[in-house]
């Protein structure tokens, strides 16, 4: 047996877009392909495991793990790059699959013991497959009528006998009960210590540091971090859960300081009602949100641990965007500094937004009729893949510029899309977002624009993953905000994230706002809370 080698495999897929016209669809028609666009799962990982040694792979969902599982099995073949290995190996990726509920306990273990090759008579072993897992009592009993904690045993102890000199488990480490979980956890050191080779998929970083040698941190198909297990940082992030979230938070008491200094006025908005929730996302996310019945995974899709304290002020959150829209309208100007939640679903909330606020009050003005056009211009590092799902109807246009690769990793095409190249510095970050958007007020012809103008681009940003200054931005939002006067466009400012220092970002933060106000004498300098 040799070693794991793994140098520079790459794994792209075609995501196909949505069909927004009907020029496309007659594309589709006609030439039987529909628009895609190149998407990397993998891009350039490389590592190196030695014999009686585990490997975690961990990250955010979506992060590439389970594509790497699926290169290092064979079952999925690289775009690029190498793996050397000499040696069987052990699969456990869906394994559920190999069960069959009809089927006897003692059926389905001969089953996995001939899927999983094992030595000697299928018969044989069965009854150590069947005693390992604790099934034996168990033996005539239909796999159907068991648990799933407890089916699952069958195909896992069998890979663990089944001498591969290279296990791969995704995310399911060890089945069962606690007392299960430990044995599972015993036996696997014994084949370490045997000089068998484990892969894991894994989002328990504690479970990662205790099993694992090394690990592999992936974000956006790319290692982050390589090392030993225990100095990983947490998967996604060089800092505790939820640490930039709330530091973007302890921006707004300093900004609000700043603008009641400067001579505006903070005003409470009501909250919206769930009718207009309704008008963008489904009844069940509103329950779930409501009853704060998360899943860990939504949780983590999310980016808040603590998000239970928070998805409460979703319904405020909502009301704000929404009355400072209607002072928009009103005056040319409304202001509401935590508004944003672009990367929101119907049905499901990501990257910090339980819901998406801008589609919530496009669409309740336009049931109302104040409005027939109205836009989003979103400024964001991030690509507003949530706002341009919602509105991929053309209802809304949508434009967004943003930094050309990372977080989302899977986005809608909005009405236009700015793509920007990672670590792009005033020069050429200015010019194109300047284009960018007389292009598509020019398109668009809007009666309503929300300006969503974050600081994440900023330089110190440890999100953003650009490099423009603070002067940079000033100037992006001056000229934003004096384009839009000059067209008697109204604007319904949302400042949305950043995440470096909160002096840093409230700084800038009150710098749009100021000036937004300055392009429109005629607003009444009420900033929403």
């Amino acid at each position: 047996m040799t070693g794991l080698r793994v140098e520079g495999v790459t794994k792209h897929y075609r995501v196909e877009l949505p069909r927004e016209d009907a020029l496309s669809v007659l594309r589709r028609f006609f030439s039987g392909r529909s628009p895609s666009r190149e998407f990397k799962a993998l891009d350039g990982v490389s590592f190196e495991l030695r014999p009686g040694s585990a490997l975690a792979l961990c990250g955010p969902n979506g992060s590439g793990k389970t594509t790497l599982l699926k290169a290092l099995a064979g079952i999925a073949e690289p775009s690029g790059g190498r793996i050397s290995f000499s040696g069987k190996t052990a699969c456990l990726l869906g394994f559920a699959s190999i069960l069959q509920d009809r089927l006897s306990v003692k059926e389905n273990a001969r089953l996995c013991a001939v899927f999983f090759e094992l030595p000697g008579a299928p018969a044989e072993n069965a009854e150590r497959i069947m005693a390992e897992a604790g099934l034996q009592h168990l033996r005539n009993a239909r796999a159907g009528e068991l648990s799933t904690g407890m089916r699952l045993r069958l195909p896992f102890m069998a890979a663990l006998a089944s001498g591969a000199d290279l296990l791969l488990i995704d995310e399911t480490l060890a089945v069962g009960d606690e007392d299960f979980r430990r044995r599972c956890l015993a036996r696997l050191g014994e084949l370490k210590r045997a000089g068998a080779m484990l892969v894991f998929a894994t989002h328990d970083s504690a479970l990662a540091r205790a099993l694992a040698d090394e690990a592999l941190v992936l974000e956006a198909g790319r290692a982050v971090y390589r090392g030993p297990a225990a100095a990983m940082p947490r998967p996604g992030a060089a800092e505790p859960p939820g640490t930039a979230f709330r530091r973007g938070l302890d921006r707004y008491a300093i900004l609000y300081d700043k603008l009641k200094a400067e001579g505006f006025a903070l005003q409470e908005s009501a909250p919206a009602t769930d009718e207009d929730l309704l008008l963008v996302h489904n009844p069940a996310w509103l329950a779930r949100l409501k009853a704060n019945d998360l899943t860990p995974g939504e949780e983590e899709a999310l980016a808040l641990p603590f998000s239970k304290k928070i998805f409460p002020l979703a319904w405020r959150m909502a009301g704000g965007t929404l009355t400072a829209a209607r002072r928009a309208l009103a005056g040319g100007l409304g202001i509401f500094p935590a508004g944003g939640g672009h990367h929101a679903f119907p049905d499901r909330g990501e990257g910090f937004c339980p819901v998406n606020d801008m589609a919530i009050a496009a669409r309740r003005l336009l049931a109302e009729g104040a409005v027939k056009r109205p836009a989003v211009i979103d400024l964001d590092a991030h690509q507003g893949n949530g706002t341009a799902f919602i509105f991929s109807g053309g209802e809304v246009k949508t434009f967004s510029a943003h930094k050309a690769d990372g977080y989302p990793r899977l986005r809608v095409r909005s009405t236009m899309d700015v793509d920007i190249p990672a670590g792009s510095a005033d020069g050429a970050y200015l010019a194109a977002v300047k284009k960018g958007i007389k292009d598509f007020l020019d398109l668009a012809k809007p009666d309503l624009v929300f300006a969503l103008c974050t600081a994440d681009a900023y330089e110190r940003d440890p999100l953003g993953g650009l490099a423009v200054s603070a002067a940079g931005l000033e100037e992006r939002d001056r000229f934003l905000f004096e384009e839009l006067a000059a067209r008697n466009i109204p604007a319904c400012l949302l400042l949305g994230g950043a995440y470096s220092e909160p002096a840093e970002t409230a700084e800038i933060n009150f710098k749009t706002v100021r000036a937004a106000a300055a392009a429109c004498p005629s607003s009444d300098k009420i900033v929403s809370v």
